[in-house]
């Protein structure tokens, strides 16, 4: 632990004129690996910025099982490379401490993402994601600087772009000619940034690339030759990188369906469909066609997988279903189509500036619920809608409803006649047979859908907080419904049977805590009853859970599993006491920041001062290290370790909490955690020591040492001796060793030897090694700097 034990003095109570801080509620940041297959355990390192060791964690699947194996480990600070300049000053993903998990799934869990969660007594997380897939799973090797090979396709790759300026590479050999297809999932797992997948053949050609620029995670199809080997990289489209930048790599000899006709089966219905894809029907790189007759099942299901066989292979795709007559446009774009209500039908835009019209034909009074689809079914159009009058008067539009933009109309007809709606599309995407959309006008049903404005809900110990449920009314049901509130922690109350009244849209819930509750979470549902034309009618209420950043539709997002917390009020508060004021602070040094601190409710203990997960700029390598204030202190240092390589012209800042324990009602131990208010801000200049070496490239043999020359400069101030060692990468871990090496104040320079390892055989191309230079200030304040020494493998004759 670094602190300036000679610095802090016990002062009496300072009044801060600050009012109390929030709790600072835990963040999600990722799961690694993203994902695994059915049927079996899957090791995971679970990322969370201000987790705490008393943390729970929930999957909102019940089939599924979640063991934590360890508590929370160090605070993760990106390695280099850095970004300096304008992007150094943009805030980056929170920092982030790990633990070790698993996660059980069972065999017969279907494909697909599942939601988890964590909360504390500060708060409750977004809802995370993990894949469970099928067939041969695969976990990127970190470790390794050349490409990963693969055994065989297809397989599906869990990776990481760990640090800025990282590609993952994974290769191949095509054992079979044709078309290959690459997809990348990564904002579906809640990693933000956008991927870029490119193909290379063996002489590093590139032969295809797929760049998300719209945020919907990339796809690729390429044509393979037999027996030649592939390349498939991956990386962020800006070249950052994160721990937090999980991704999975699903590679599938095979083609690829872009869109059906009709993009949604009719329940019960055998018809012919047609398969617009790469590769289909010769294997080649275009989009092509292929028309199968499909039996779509009858029943409640609302999906249906159908099996597509291509002479290139199977491909899955999967069909929503529906109950409506689905018909497919057999007229030009130019010419009005007729369209019975209810009714559906899928068409497409055949130029970038088409239109489609439709002919609706309505009575006074009629009620018409119109729906256009296209993002759902993976198209590039973001389609509009138009509805105009018997005489051609505009009378209602819509371009993107609330989280997609896809569009939607719920309209009243004024008067008998012909109606004409109208599709078009703001992107210009038109004039491919893939750029299909989807239009559907039905009558309202009688019946009602509930949402709740929010998924996670955290109440203070022995407080209320209010949860409003809203209903959405449909068709000419105007009655009341009954709330059920199920799964509330012990402690918490909900009032007995809530009733949303008749011609009502919502109500407020109050849900009500115990002052002598334990303080702890629970996942909880909400459900509404009601007579829907003569019979009772049960319905969930939907939240909208965090998690994937590129759904298609809503139902991807809409869960019925809600989690609330109890929580506790802070027992500190702080801030520096140069309070966003600039201090100078040489570089490589360590500046200690001095604290001020005030214990709220009683609290008398210890508090644990730590740097905050979340930083105004990207961290750069600044670092702090966790320090304890003892029962009684006020002022305190906390050590600001600011690397060498800052620049002058950035101002630097550190963000800090304050994290204490407190018992619950129930004499659980819980750790309570607030911001320091305000952030430590420094400017760097000249640095106390700098180290460097003539020796900037040395070829080497495995067993045979060899001697680094080291020159210092350092202050006057720095009185004591440098210890100079070797620092490796996690991927030389073990090719050398050195002692470690201490120069006395009288000292500029020192012969530093290093040996290589048998393993360093095996070392290819130009390796970095570093060698570490730590001096002490008064007040165990470390001051480094650092040199570098290239390594290249001397050739045996």
């Amino acid at each position: 632990m670094i602190c300036r034990l000679g610095l802090f003095s016990l002062l009496g109570v300072l009044a801060l004129t600050t009012p109390s801080p929030a709790q600072l509620a835990p963040e999600i940041g990722s799961v690694f690996p993203p994902g695994g297959k059915a049927g079996t355990t899957v090791a995971v390192q679970l990322g969370g910025a201000e987790w705490t060791p008393d943390m729970q964690f929930f999957v909102h699947d019940k089939r599924v099982k979640l063991e934590i194996l360890g508590p929370p480990g160090e605070l993760l600070i990106p390695p280099p490379p850095y970004w300096f300049g304008a992007k150094g000053r943009l805030t980056g993903p929170p920092l982030l401490r790990e633990r070790p998990a698993r996660f059980i799934l069972p065999a017969d869990l279907p494909p697909g993402p599942i939601r988890w969660q964590a909360a504390n007594a500060n708060g409750i997380t977004s809802a995370g994601v993990f894949v469970v897939g099928v067939g041969l799973e695969l976990i990127e090797d970190e470790k390794r600087t050349a490409a990963q090979p693969l055994p065989s396709l297809p397989v599906t790759v869990s990776g990481r772009l760990l640090k800025n300026e990282e590609v993952d590479r994974y290769r191949f050999v095509a054992t079979k000619a044709g078309p290959v297809t690459c997809e990348l999932t990564a904002r579906r797992l809640g990693s933000n940034f956008n991927g870029v997948i490119e193909v290379f053949d063996a002489r590093n050609r590139r032969l295809a690339e797929a760049v998300d620029t719209e945020g919907l995670d990339p796809v690729l199809t390429f044509s393979a030759v037999v027996g030649t080997e592939y390349t498939v990289a991956v990386r962020d489209i800006d070249h950052a990188g994160d721990r937090s930048y999980t991704y999975r790599l699903a590679l599938t000899p095979g083609p690829r369906v872009l869109a059906v006709l009709p993009a949604v089966g009719k329940r019960g219905e055998t018809r012919e469909v047609e398969f617009v894809g790469v590769g289909l029907a010769t294997g080649g790189p275009g989009v092509e066609s292929l028309r199968r007759p499909v039996t779509f099942p009858a029943g409640p299901a609302t999906s249906f997988v159908y099996q597509l066989e291509t002479p290139w292979g199977s491909v899955p795709y999967t069909f929503p279903l529906d109950d409506l007559t689905e018909t497919v446009r057999s007229v030009g774009n130019a010419q009005p189509m007729p369209l019975v209500v209810p009714g559906a039908v899928t068409g497409t835009l055949d130029s970038p500036t088409a239109e489609a019209r439709y002919m609706l034909a309505g009575k006074k009074g009629d009620r018409w619920s119109i729906a256009a689809e296209a993002r759902r079914f993976g198209s590039p159009l973001d389609v509009t809608l138009r509805l105009l009058g018997p005489d051609g008067k505009d009378l209602a539009h819509n371009d993107d409803l609330p989280a997609t933009t896809d569009a939607g109309l719920e309209f009243t007809v004024p008067a008998d006649g012909a109606y004409q709606l109208v599709v078009g599309d703001t992107t210009g995407s038109g004039g491919s047979r893939a750029a299909v959309y989807r239009v559907a006008v039905r009558h309202p049903i009688d019946g009602y859908r509930l949402h709740v404005s929010a998924q996670k809900l955290s109440l203070p110990l022995g407080q209320k907080t209010p949860l409003t449920v809203q209903a959405t009314r449909t068709g000419q049901f105007k009655g009341p419904i009954t709330l059920t509130i199920a799964g509330l922690p012990a402690g918490v109350t909900a009032p007995p049977s809530p009733v949303i009244p008749a011609d009502k849209n919502e109500l407020v819930v109050s849900l009500e805590s115990a002052a002598d509750a334990a303080v702890t979470a629970s996942l909880f549902t909400i459900t509404g009853t009601a007579e829907v034309g003569g019979k009772s009618t049960s319905r969930p209420a939907l939240a909208t859970a965090a998690g994937n950043l590129a759904p298609r539709h809503h139902t991807e997002t809409d869960t019925p599993d809600l989690l609330v917390a109890l929580t506790m009020k802070p027992r500190v508060k702080g801030e520096p006491v140069d309070k966003d004021t600039g201090r100078k602070v040489p570089r490589g040094s360590t500046h200690p920041a001095e604290v001020t601190v005030q214990r709220l409710e009683g609290y008398a203990g210890e508090i644990t001062l730590r740097q905050a997960a979340r930083q105004s700029y990207q961290v750069q390598g600044i670092t702090g290290r966790d320090v304890t204030i003892p029962a009684g202190v006020t002022r305190f240092f906390y050590p600001c370790f600011m690397p060498e390589w800052l620049e002058t012209s950035r101002t630097s800042r550190m963000g800090i909490v304050a994290e204490v324990k407190v018992p619950d009602p129930k004499g659980n131990v819980r750790h309570l955690v607030v911001p320091i208010e305000g952030f430590v801000t420094m400017t760097m200049e000249g640095a106390l020591l700098k180290l460097s070496s003539p020796d900037v490239e040395r070829q080497v043999r495995a067993g045979e040492a060899f001697t680094v020359k080291v020159k210092l400069a350092r202050s006057p101030h720095l009185s004591g001796p440098v210890r100079l060692e070797l620092r490796l990468p996690d991927d030389l871990t073990g090719m050398a060793t050195a002692d470690p090496v201490a120069v006395p104040p009288d000292r500029l320079e020192a012969d530093f030897r290093i040996l290589p390892t048998a393993a360093a055989g095996r070392l290819t191309g130009e390796q970095v090694f570093t060698i570490r230079g730590t001096a002490v200030q008064p007040g165990n304040l470390p001051v480094v700097s650092e040199t570098v020494v290239r390594i290249v493998p001397a050739t045996v004759k």
